[in-house]
């Protein structure tokens, strides 16, 4: 009886990729949720222990893909200070007010505005300062604003700022779904370079080249992606962002490796020449 095409057919027969590719959907998943793990566990650490707070990689990172994060009305006099603005006391004192009735004005506003110019605060500032006075701010301006900030102060705003079970929960989604995607993406790109060249099937190449993907990732997110549609995550600190990536592309390229040992995974690709 033949066994050509069977599940369990020998690597001479020129390999099965469809079979490969059912026998390394179900772990590159997982491989891609257990490295998004250990990347959000680092990038909970580092910012919470930076003083950033360790929810803000959720509750203000992932999560300003689908809300737009705006430092409460309470916040507004801290963070004007934290900006180098000392309005006088009697405006101030109006300020209080306002923010206590949970609204400010527009009148107060367009006064503010106009002080501020005269108090050489730049013209961009002031109106990004007023957009989010009256609640019409955007993720690009609150990350605009925040990272004018000293890296003490942004570090501080950033704890201060509310913690949303939403917020938190919907970030843990989207990051565990784009983990799971990227394990996919991963483990396709370089098992497809490993059925073509032979040479990239030893454990050690395979760890590179999820090191490598992670790396390419993080360029491709830092300046192609996240800037347009994620801004709030540009006040991540980027060397453990950078670090975290790589430390996801091991995790995936180390459980691509330990997959395709398997002498059922093996013999699915095509023979050595």
């Amino acid at each position: 009886m033949s066994t050509t095409g069977r599940l369990g057919a020998s690597p001479a027969a020129g390999g099965n990729a469809v079979a490969l590719g059912r026998r390394l959907a179900l772990p590159a998943a997982a491989a891609g949720l257990l490295g998004g793990l250990f990347m959000i566990v680092v990038m909970i650490l580092v910012m919470g222990t930076s003083g950033m707070g360790y929810a803000s990689p959720l509750n203000l990172g992932m999560a300003s893909l689908v809300y737009t994060i705006t430092p409460p009305l309470a916040m507004f006099p801290t963070l004007m200070t934290m900006m180098g603005i000392k309005l006088p006391t009697p405006v101030m004192s109006q300020l209080a007010v306002a923010i206590h009735s949970g609204h400010i004005p527009a009148a107060m506003v367009a006064k503010l505005g106009p002080m501020l110019v005269s108090m050489h605060v730049p013209a961009a500032k002031v109106q990004m300062i007023g957009q989010l006075m009256t609640g019409h701010a955007t993720n690009t301006t609150v990350a605009t604003l925040m990272s004018q900030l000293p890296p003490s102060a942004r570090n501080a705003v950033m704890a201060a700022m509310p913690v949303s079970a939403g917020h938190v929960v919907v970030g843990a989604i989207l990051h565990f779904a784009f983990a799971a995607f990227l394990g996919v993406a991963f483990f396709a790109i370089i098992a497809g370079a490993a059925w073509f060249a032979p040479m990239l099937r030893s454990p050690m190449t395979l760890m590179a080249a999820g090191v490598v993907g992670g790396a390419v990732v993080y360029v491709i997110n830092r300046w192609a992606i996240l800037p347009p549609v994620d801004p709030m995550m540009g006040l991540v600190p980027q060397i453990a962002f950078f670090l975290a990536h790589l430390l996801f592309g091991l995790v995936v390229g180390t459980m691509l490796a330990m997959v395709l040992r398997r002498d059922r995974v093996r013999e699915l690709l095509p023979a050595t020449r």
